[in-house]
């Protein structure tokens, strides 16, 4: 395995755990922390926008890869990363639906 296939696959492994961690924040860890009932936001909003923000750095990380490799490197990884490019097209498109899924369940 190159180094280039290597790392394809440690970005990918990151971008999806993190996918998961918000959704499964959003689905069991939100509702469990304390929110004042007269502040528009609570801590469950401020965790849930840094876990935010570092998914769309990673995610940023993941394409900035997959476009360097398809670029400069394309026999070594082409098919490693259109397939990082596709999760990462495919968990931005479905993370809206998802995330009130999420946000269903957690709601009894």
């Amino acid at each position: 395995m190159t180094e280039i296939s290597r790392k394809t696959i440690q970005l990918a492994t990151l971008c999806f755990s993190l996918f998961l961690l918000r959704l499964g924040f959003r689905a069991f860890g939100y509702d469990q922390l304390y929110h004042n009932p007269n502040e528009p936001y609570g801590i469950s909003d401020l965790i849930e926008g840094m876990l935010t923000l570092i998914y769309l750095v990673s995610l940023g990380l993941c394409i900035m890869h997959a476009l360097r490799v398809l670029l400069r490197h394309w026999d070594l990884g082409a098919f490693g990363a259109s397939a990082l490019l596709a999760l990462c097209a495919a968990q931005w498109h479905s993370y809206d639906y998802l995330h009130h899924l999420a946000a269903s369940l957690s709601n009894p």
